[in-house]
């Protein structure tokens, strides 16, 4: 018998039309992405470890050399591979591994893994403008952002703000709006929240040549 998945899978031409703008324009930003109540799931997820205080505050700069600097960075975030296991966890990083194969099939970009951890905003927190790749490590090549906030209105703050050659582009952190850029070029920041604002963050990381570098 075949088993019917708990959560439907996104589409095919979803996932081609982020390699498209990613290859075209360095981004891509698609609204809608993943099925309606997988987001909702992945949401309740994001605020229960919130409501838990099972988010810690984010830090900035290199393993080892890490500290929290609140006005920097405002986020509290957890990795998902250190959450409970759930099938919305599942089927998230399934169609992660989609996109991965996508990209890999049309742009060749080699990516070999993908981390993610969820991030939650409080009211008054941002992130300053940055890239999401270090100079001294190339593996993280492409950032994902998908975003939980199904109650979101204008006004509510925490746009993404992409630097984008022509000017500024702020997106809306709507749920189900995924954000895909190269994580060397393009800086971005987080615009200050006034209500709390919940998003997975991801990496993709190609393989190191240097088996030393991580």
């Amino acid at each position: 018998m075949t088993m019917m998945p708990e959560f439907p899978a996104a589409a095919v031409d979803h996932l081609v039309r982020v390699a498209d703008s990613l290859a075209l324009h360095g981004w891509s930003v698609t609204e809608s992405a993943l099925p309606a109540e997988l987001l909702d799931e992945l949401e309740r997820n994001c605020r229960s470890l919130w409501s838990a205080a099972a988010l810690k505050p984010a830090a900035v700069g290199r393993a080892g050399e890490q500290v929290v600097l609140p006005q920097v960075r405002g986020d509290h975030i957890r990795w998902l591979d250190d959450c409970p296991p759930c099938a919305a966890s599942d089927a998230y990083l399934e169609a992660m591994d989609r996109l991965r194969e996508t990209l890999n099939r049309t742009l060749f970009l080699g990516l070999d893994s993908f981390e993610t951890h969820y991030a939650l905003y409080p009211p008054g927190a941002g992130y300053q403008r940055h890239v999401d790749r270090f100079k001294d490590n190339p593996l993280r090549t492409v950032s994902v952002v998908l975003y939980l906030n199904s109650q979101w209105q204008p006004g509510d703050g925490g746009e993404l703000r992409l630097y984008l050659p022509q000017g500024c582009m702020d997106v809306p952190p709507r749920a189900g709006t995924l954000a895909v850029f190269m994580s060397d070029s393009l800086p971005h920041e987080v615009l200050q929240a006034q209500r709390e604002r919940a998003s997975l963050v991801g990496w993709f990381r190609r393989r190191p040549d240097n088996p030393l570098l991580r």
